[in-house]
């Protein structure tokens, strides 16, 4: 079984808890979207035996070697989106997709959502029929709610808060059976003693604002449910006796980051 850690690092030389994260949950691959390039991170995770693995810049990614990522398509949706064959010890195959989505202050419409989804929808499709199979995970910031059309519709990237239907891992649309992905963060949206717990909280003067956002996700396509642990998926908000939030429960931003980390298993 291998861990993975995934999180938004705003940028920030976050190596301390990153280091803390990947030694209290044994990381095995860590998956960071907005990572300074030439980062401290970058020493500190080698130190703990960590290799970079070839991504886009805006992406962090690193590996200690349990489990290998072979990229095979790094340049999808404005180098929003990177593609690897993953491969563990067991010998089973997997595709790893990593997404940093349009961001919604500078694409406040869904609809740009949607279309960068679509493509990078494609691009699996096309990697799936190219590798025999349909084991594929894709984990990021979508810069969207697991409820926005960009992420459940079929002109998005089509995952649906469902793990089947009625045996089946598509469904039909527009006369054509289409795949989907599960999303198991319908699960832990709202999880906890914060009725709004995500992993973002953004407060704006709106008459309608859910102020907890749920922007960092993972979804699996159905044929990867097997290898895929659903309960060890988690939003962490403490790493060790230190939390990753403020006194009001809010990401820290001052101390971590402004969205809080996910921690999840794929039996590769």
């Amino acid at each position: 079984m291998a861990n993975f850690l995934l999180w938004n690092v705003q940028r920030k030389p976050l190596d301390h808890w990153v280091v803390r994260l990947v030694e209290e949950h044994q990381i095995d691959v860590v998956l960071l979207v907005e990572y300074a390039g030439g980062s401290s991170i970058t020493k500190s995770l080698t130190a703990q035996r960590f290799t970079p693995v070839q991504s886009q810049e805006r992406f962090g990614v690193f590996s200690n070697g349990r489990v290998r990522l072979e990229p095979i398509r790094a340049t999808v949706a404005n180098n929003r989106a990177c593609f690897w064959r993953s491969v563990g010890g067991s010998g089973t195959e997997g595709i790893l997709v990593m997404v940093h989505g349009l961001d919604r202050r500078n694409y406040p419409k869904d609809d740009t959502r949607t279309a960068q989804f679509r493509q990078i929808t494609d691009w699996v499709r096309y990697w799936e029929g190219k590798l025999g199979h349909k084991r594929t995970v894709i984990a990021g910031d979508f810069n969207a709610n697991p409820f926005d059309p960009a992420m459940v519709s079929a002109d998005g990237l089509h995952a649906i808060g469902v793990r089947s239907l009625r045996g089946r891992s598509d469904r039909m649309f527009n006369g054509t059976r289409t795949d989907f992905f599960y999303n198991p963060m319908w699960r832990h949206y709202g999880y906890g003693t914060d009725a709004g717990t995500a992993t973002h909280y953004y407060h704006r003067s709106e008459a309608q604002e859910l102020i907890w956002h749920m922007l960092d996700q993972v979804v699996v396509r159905p044929e990867a449910l097997d290898s895929f642990p659903e309960d060890e998926l988690r939003i962490v908000a403490r790493v060790g006796e230190w939390p990753l939030t403020d006194p009001f429960g809010v990401p820290d931003q001052r101390a971590a980051s402004d969205h809080l980390p996910i921690i999840f298993a794929w039996n590769l």
